[in-house]
């Protein structure tokens, strides 16, 4: 098997920038006494994940990789963005007052008599709720996440983050390698260029935006995304 070879003959030294410097950024929005519990271990995760990211583009940019390799590392670079941004919109949604809740919680089913209609086998269960004594957090996917932020403009008013997201999810369910629609339904036949240019300007977007008021030095920690944008 051949071994991976830099694109470039130049052997300079790289790091992608330092967890300290992300969380920096985060800092302005991600931080304590908002109603969020375990800010600390989410802005981690996030910085984490961001510096990954990095790395993963740095691969591409400098590593001569075979056409499969290179398109599981888009996928990374999708999958991983949109965990990024679903943390971040659960963050907000919470914060905000915008994230469903529920004061009801399943106590018990009872399992009815199966009985034929319109030619099919049925049957209708009884579902018993019990009242909380206050309202709880509601599970929502990322699909009610992105509408729920389209609607309140949690992003501000950039319609493309939103049509790039409703795309992108999509592709966010390709972690489940079984979920295959059609025959040809692979990774490669899947991720390209296109995908990769739509999470880095989705990212860049919302970290360069106003939520986060970042300086032109902040800026900096995201800027190698914009190299990976296409029209």
């Amino acid at each position: 098997m051949a071994e991976l070879s830099r694109i470039g003959e130049e052997q300079k030294t790289w790091y992608p920038w330092p967890i300290t410097r992300l969380e920096s950024i985060l800092q302005k929005v991600l931080y304590s006494d908002r109603g969020y519990e375990h800010v600390y271990a989410l802005r981690k995760n996030i910085a984490y994940n961001l510096q990954y990211i990095e790395f993963q583009d740095q691969i591409i940019q400098e590593i001569k990789l075979s056409s499969v390799i290179y398109t599981q590392t888009i996928k990374t670079i999708v999958l991983v963005g949109c965990s990024i941004i679903e943390s971040l919109l659960h963050f907000l949604l919470i914060v905000n007052g915008n994230h469903t809740k529920t004061d009801w919680s399943e106590k018990i089913t009872f399992k009815g008599n199966q009985k034929k209609l319109d030619g099919e086998v049925v049957r209708v269960d009884t579902v018993i709720y019990k009242k909380l004594p206050e309202e709880q957090l509601k599970h929502m996917s990322f699909d009610a996440m992105i509408k729920c932020a389209k609607s309140k403009h949690v992003f501000g008013s950039n319609k493309e983050i939103y049509e790039k997201l409703e795309s992108l999810r999509n592709l966010r369910n390709k972690v489940h390698l079984q979920v295959i629609n059609n025959p040809n339904d692979t990774d490669w036949n899947t991720f390209n260029n296109s995908d990769l240019s739509d999470i880095c300007k989705v990212l860049y977007a919302v970290f360069t935006s106003s939520l986060f008021e970042v300086t032109e030095k902040q800026e900096q920690c995201f800027r190698y995304l914009r190299r990976n944008f296409v029209a």
